[in-house]
């Protein structure tokens, strides 16, 4: 967080990862759900980092459970389709692994997540945080686990 504003780390000392976010991912895997990691990542371009130093934090995550990463590069200017809130990351993700989009979820934390989302046919679950609280999800949760459990509870049909 910079000034009020979300922002991914700029060196690798800003670099945490949530502590439960395997065992959420291995949650949502165990359901039969395919997890993607659709992430933004436009620092690079604009110079807050180097490449090296982005990818040293990449690999961190990559060792997370996802099936599959889909990361834009690309900054505001560059207009792509795959830069949330377009829903490209998410519509690649489901043509390469046959997804069916209406009965998906999109976990994340920001305006753009939920926008993706909605664009895609996905149902949005927004993770709660300061920056967040205006932004309109169909869930919102307190945690990545807290997505989990609700998944869970959503897939099993209880009311929530």
């Amino acid at each position: 967080m910079r000034d009020g504003v979300p922002t991914s780390p700029f060196r690798r000392e800003e670099f945490a990862m949530d502590p439960y976010a395997e065992d959420a991912l291995k949650k949502i895997g165990a359901m039969g759900f395919k997890r993607f990691l659709a992430s933004n990542q436009p620092d690079v371009a604009y110079d807050h980092l180097t490449y090296a130093e982005w990818k040293w934090m990449h690999r961190h995550v990559e060792k997370l459970s996802f099936d599959d990463m889909f990361v834009c590069m690309h900054g505001r200017e560059d207009e792509c389709e795959c830069k949330k809130p377009k829903p490209g990351l998410l519509l690649d993700a489901a043509e390469k692994w046959n997804v069916d989009l209406s009965r998906s979820f999109m976990i994340g934390d920001t305006e753009a997540d939920t926008k993706a989302a909605r664009a895609a046919g996905v149902k949005s679950i927004l993770i709660d945080a300061p920056y967040n609280q205006g932004v309109k999800s169909d869930y919102r949760v307190k945690s990545f686990m807290g997505a989990a459990n609700l998944i869970s509870a959503l897939e099993r049909g209880d009311m929530i």
